[in-house]
């Protein structure tokens, strides 16, 4: 594998730098590593997939000008891009969401694609790192599926710059080991508590908060976790089956069932 750019490497300093101090004043688990288990799998998930995502763009972008260009439509997209900055903003996050919500509960509930998901599901300790290990088949299936809907609706530019922002700081922050007293604002938007229990592999959050950025949509469809208190006991995933190491994990959904 090529060395990471010079820009690259700037980022991911920069990444550890924030993450590492905000982990550390608002600890969830407090005495966790900054260098655990398994974080040398999930710096090689952050260098590849920061990769495919751009490859992703490139993909949504060419997919909806040359093959999918009969969905757009004009009167939705004049509509759309007629809304002002903020309230379109929100509608691009919220539809955004629920194809991710979609998207997300078919991997869950698809015993096939579950494979590919369950590589996400396996990191056991949750910090801003732990985000990243997600095999590249589902990364680019949901990603395309998701800025695809997007570019079809027509969103602005700028709001689609934002928008990319936001989901790169939630998918980093929701994974963090952070604890903040976020009152009522918990069964609004996605927070690391959250989207903690999602990774639990306690009993009660099997198959739940499926969100990504708006939690009352998993509270509206009935597939938050409820009547919890305190925080997970436990995280991967239940009988602890899939490898470690980046080229196992993206070779495990592919392998005989026999071989788990």
């Amino acid at each position: 594998m090529r060395l990471p750019s010079v820009t690259f490497r700037a980022f991911l300093l920069g990444s550890t730098l924030i993450f590492a101090v905000i982990e550390k004043i608002f600890p969830l688990y407090k005495g966790q590593l900054l260098f655990r288990r398994e974080w040398q799998t999930d710096l090689v998930h952050f260098a590849v997939n920061h990769f495919i995502v751009g490859l992703a763009l490139l993909t949504v972008n060419f997919a909806i000008h040359r093959l999918f260009g009969w969905l757009a439509s004009d009167t939705i997209q004049n509509t759309v891009q007629s809304i002002p900055f903020l309230p379109q903003l929100l509608l691009c996050i919220l539809c955004a969401d629920l194809v991710q919500y979609c998207t997300h509960r078919a991997y869950h509930e698809i015993p096939f694609l579950w494979r590919f998901h369950a590589v996400h599901h396996s990191a056991k300790t949750m910090d801003w790192l732990a985000g990243s290990r997600q095999h590249m088949v589902e990364l680019i299936i949901t990603r395309v599926g998701v800025l695809g809907a997007l570019y079809v609706l027509g969103f602005e530019k700028n709001v689609m710059d934002v928008y990319i922002v936001v989901v790169g700081f939630q998918a980093v922050f929701n994974h963090a080991n952070v604890h903040l007293p976020w009152g009522p604002i918990k069964y609004v938007i996605v927070t690391p508590d959250f989207h903690h229990w999602h990774h639990s592999s306690d009993d009660a959050a099997i198959d739940k908060n499926y969100a990504a950025h708006f939690a009352f949509i998993d509270h509206i469809l009935g597939t938050a976790v409820k009547g919890q208190t305190g925080f997970p006991e436990k995280y991967g995933v239940v009988g602890d089956y899939v490898p470690d190491g980046f080229t196992r994990q993206l070779m495990f959904p592919f392998r005989s069932r026999k071989d788990d």
